[in-house]
């Protein structure tokens, strides 16, 4: 008789690290929800107390510990270089040692990574995540992965609530400066964040460490009402968006379905349905769903097909 085996799974960034535990079969026994595990911030030791805090809320209802798990799969925030995966996989390992447990199969990745095989476990497919950042993986029928965006606000991110953000700034200084149109986006950025005056939103960015990400919802809330300026910037988003579509389409080879992620794009809104207009108008064999499961999920269906591959 095959003896079952068990499999982790940990989707985990700057606000909260969710886990799974499946079996050989793929069944999902449990899930969990703990604090924060990007290593970048809090250092590789807190992350890994994160990351098995939330394996030990699986494991005890299930009467398994960690000598019953034979792979562990981790997608991190900030684990997007090789050289980070090594060194988290290191941390953790050390931290198990020290700890006197051991897990057979460890890896880490992209936390992008995990949320695309939770979307298509198994199958082809794309997510598009527009979040702070932006970025699209795609996974063609044979599991290739290809990535487009990704690189950073300096750079790349275009379609991000970074981007977004800072195109509504400078559209509120604009106004200001009687250079810009009268925009709605002024008035919203003022209610949400106290803002009395241009001179407290400058000092508020240049002098507090202002998230210019958080202004994408003031942006959304302006086209709703119909803003000129903010369905322009959402306009251009939504194009943005869709270049990264169209080169995973050619770098995959086909037009495989797509999940939209990230806050930006998790909830309905104009850029929401801007994004879907345009990518069912300009290709039609594209269909746009939901994640079939979560990215813990994923995660630990990669740690289960990782650990096949080292047979």
């Amino acid at each position: 008789m095959t003896r079952t085996r068990y499999f982790l799974g940990f989707d985990g960034g700057a606000t909260k690290t969710s886990g799974a535990l499946i079996d050989s079969e793929g069944n999902v026994l449990a899930e969990a929800i703990g604090g924060p595990s990007n290593f970048q911030i809090i250092g590789i030791p807190q992350a890994s107390r994160s990351i098995m805090d939330v394996a030990r809320k699986m494991l005890r209802p299930t009467n398994l510990d960690l000598s019953n798990i034979v792979g562990i799969f981790m997608g991190l925030t900030g684990a997007g270089r090789e050289s980070e995966q090594v060194r988290m996989k290191s941390g953790f390992e050390e931290y198990l040692r020290n700890n006197d447990l051991l897990v057979p199969s460890i890896r880490v990745d992209t936390d992008a990574l995990v949320a695309l095989e939770g979307a298509f476990p198994g199958k082809a497919g794309m997510i598009l995540i527009s979040g702070t950042g932006s970025i699209l993986l795609a996974k063609d029928d044979t599991g290739r992965v290809e990535r487009v965006g990704g690189w950073g606000r300096y750079v790349g991110d275009e379609g991000s609530g970074y981007a977004i953000g800072r195109a509504g700034l400078i559209a509120y200084v604009m106004e200001c400066d009687g250079r810009g149109k009268t925009t709605k986006i002024t008035r919203f950025v003022n209610n949400r964040f106290g803002i009395d005056s241009p001179q407290s939103l400058v000092l508020k960015i240049y002098q507090e460490n202002f998230d210019i990400a958080s202004v994408a919802r003031p942006v959304l809330d302006a086209a709703e009402e119909g803003d000129e300026v903010a369905t322009g910037i959402l306009d251009r988003a939504a194009n943005d968006l869709l270049s990264h579509i169209q080169s995973a389409i050619k770098k995959i080879g086909s037009a495989t379905p797509v999940a939209f992620m990230g806050s930006v794009l998790s909830h309905p809104n104009y850029l929401v349905a801007k994004l879907s207009a345009l990518t069912t108008e300009k290709y039609p064999g594209v269909k746009i769903v939901k994640p079939e499961r979560s990215a813990a999920v994923g995660a630990a269906l990669l740690a289960r097909k990782f650990l096949a591959t080292l047979k």
